[in-house]
C-alpha cells in the first residue's frame, strides 16, 4: 500500500511538472496576464564564459521562473492565501485596512506625518507660490491651487491600527494650508469638502480598491473646480447637465477608471467585491453666447486622470490646446484615454505655454508636498526673477552647507543619497527655499 501511494504522488508530481513544461512552451490554456509594473526576464544568450563566471544561470533561473506554466495562476493563489488569512498583500506600497479597504502606503504615511517639511521651508514654498500667482496675474493669467483628497486623511476610521494618530498631528497638508492662505495664493482644498460631502453623499467618494477619488468624487471635485475658476476668471463654461440616474456598479468587474488601482496589483484569485460605486450620466452642451471655452494647463499628479477619465470635462469645458502636465515631467492631452504627446515638459517653450493660458491650475495630493510643486513654481519663478551670478553663488554655497550637513549626520549613508538620480536638484530647490525664505522674502 506504501508504496503504491509513493508511485502515485510521484506520477502526480511528474504530471504536474509537464503540465507546466507544456503550458510555458505552448500556451495551452489562455491565461490572463498579471496586473500592475513588472518586467519579465528576457531569454538568456548562452556563452562558455559566462557560463565558466557563474553569471549565466542565475539568468537563466529568472528567465525560467517567469516563464514557467500557470504562472499567473499560481502567483494569484499565493497572493490570494496571504491576503485571506493573513491580511497581508503580496504588492508593495499597498495597505490592507479595515472592511477590506484597501490604501496606498505613502498616503497613509504623509497623513501621519511622514517627512514633514520644516515650518520654515514651506513659508518659502508659498512665498513663491504668491510670487508666480502675482507674475501670471500681470499677463492675464489665472492661477490656481487645487488641493485633492488623501483617502488615509478622509476615513481614517479604515485605516489599520498601527497607522491610527492623534489629532492634531503636524502634517505638510495643514503646514502648507497654513502657509498658503496667509500668503493669499489661490487656493481650492478638496480635503474638507469631501469631508462635508462625506456625510451628505449617497454614494463613496473613494473606492473601496482605489486610492484616487471615485468616479463619482471625482465628477463633484470638477464641479466645484469649474465653478471656482468661473469666479476667478469672471466666465461661463459650457452647461453641463444631468441626464439620468447614477449608474450604479456592485461588481469589481464593472468598476471603471482607476477605481479599481490598488486591487489590480493585488493579483487575487477573487476580489473583494466593492461597496456599490456610482457613476453621474452628464451630458456637456456647445458654449452658448456669454459662454467659453477657455485655454487652461493643468499641472500635477494622477488625481488629474479623474477630471478627464469618468466624464469628458476638460475636453468639453476647456479649448483644444489644452494641456495636461504630468508630475512636471511629461505632456499629456485631456482626453479619457490620458494620451501621450510624446513631449516633456522640459521640451516646450515654457513662456509661451504659461502666457497662452487663460487658467494654471495646479493639482497636488498631500503626499506629493514633499516635491517642490513637481518643480513648476520653480521654473515659472525663475523665468521672471532669475537669479544673479552673485546670487547663484550664494545659492550654492547655501546647497554645499546643506551636504556638508547630511554626510556628518549620516556619514555612512549620505555618499549613497548622492548617488541617487534627482539628489543634487532636491539640494539646489532646498537652497532656492532657504535663500528666498532670507532675501527675497
Amino acid at each position: 500500500m506504501r508504496l503504491i501511494v509513493k508511485r502515485l504522488s510521484l506520477g502526480v508530481i511528474f504530471a504536474l511538472l509537464v503540465a507546466l513544461v507544456l503550458q510555458a512552451k505552448f500556451h495551452v490554456v489562455e491565461e490572463h496576464r498579471l496586473g500592475g509594473g513588472y518586467a519579465l526576464a528576457s531569454s538568456p544568450t548562452f556563452s562558455w564564459a559566462d557560463f565558466q563566471s557563474g553569471t549565466f544561470q542565475p539568468t537563466l533561473e529568472r528567465y525560467l521562473e517567469d516563464h514557467i506554466g500557470f504562472r499567473p495562476a499560481l502567483v494569484r493563489l499565493r497572493n490570494q492565501l496571504a491576503f485571506s488569512l493573513f491580511k497581508v498583500p503580496r504588492s508593495s506600497g499597498i495597505l490592507i485596512g479595515r472592511h477590506n479597504v484597501l490604501f496606498e502606503t505613502l498616503q497613509a504615511k504623509s497623513y501621519g506625518g511622514y517627512q514633514l517639511l520644516d515650518e520654515a521651508r514651506v513659508r518659502s514654498r508659498a512665498i513663491r507660490l504668491r510670487t508666480v500667482q502675482q507674475d501670471l496675474a500681470k499677463r492675464g493669467v489665472q492661477f490656481l491651487f487645487v488641493m485633492a483628497p488623501n483617502k488615509a486623511r478622509f476615513q481614517p476610521e479604515d485605516l489599520p491600527a498601527a497607522m491610527q494618530i492623534a489629532p492634531g498631528t503636524p502634517s505638510n497638508y495643514s503646514r502648507y494650508i497654513k502657509a498658503l492662505q496667509a500668503n493669499a495664493v489661490n487656493l481650492l482644498d478638496m480635503v474638507p469638502l469631501f469631508a462635508a460631502w462625506k456625510k451628505t453623499e449617497p454614494y463613496p467618494l473613494f473606492s473601496r480598491a482605489g486610492t484616487h477619488w471615485s468616479g463619482y468624487g471625482a465628477t463633484l471635485a470638477a464641479d466645484t473646480l469649474l465653478r471656482r475658476l468661473e469666479q476667478l476668471g469672471s466666465l461661463r463654461f459650457p452647461t453641463m447637465r444631468t441626464v439620468g440616474p447614477p449608474v450604479l456598479v456592485q461588481t469589481t468587474d464593472s468598476l471603471r477608471g482607476n477605481d479599481n488601482d490598488l486591487a489590480t496589483p493585488l493579483n487575487l484569485l477573487q476580489q473583494t467585491e466593492p461597496i456599490p460605486v456610482a457613476y453621474r450620466q452628464l451630458a456637456f452642451d456647445p458654449p452658448r453666447p456669454g459662454q467659453t471655452r477657455p485655454p487652461a494647463l493643468f499641472v500635477g499628479d494622477s488625481f488629474l486622470w479623474g477630471l478627464s477619465q469618468f466624464s469628458p470635462y476638460l475636453t468639453s469645458c476647456f479649448a483644444d490646446d489644452t494641456r495636461l502636465w504630468y508630475y512636471g515631467m511629461a505632456v499629456y492631452l485631456p482626453d479619457k484615454a490620458f494620451t501621450p504627446t510624446g513631449l516633456g515638459c522640459q521640451d516646450v517653450d515654457l513662456q509661451q505655454q504659461i502666457e497662452s493660458r487663460q487658467f494654471i491650475v495646479l493639482m497636488i495630493t498631500e503626499h506629493n508636498l514633499i516635491k517642490s510643486e513637481f518643480g513648476f513654481t520653480d521654473r515659472v519663478y525663475r523665468l521672471y526673477h532669475p537669479y544673479t551670478p552673485a546670487e547663484n553663488v550664494v545659492i550654492e554655497q547655501i546647497a554645499n552647507k546643506l551636504i556638508t550637513a547630511e554626510t556628518t549626520q549620516q556619514p555612512d549613508s549620505a555618499w549613497a543619497h548622492q548617488a541617487q538620480a534627482g539628489y543634487m536638484a532636491k539640494i539646489r530647490a532646498e537652497a532656492e527655499d532657504i535663500y528666498i525664505l532670507q532675501h527675497r522674502n
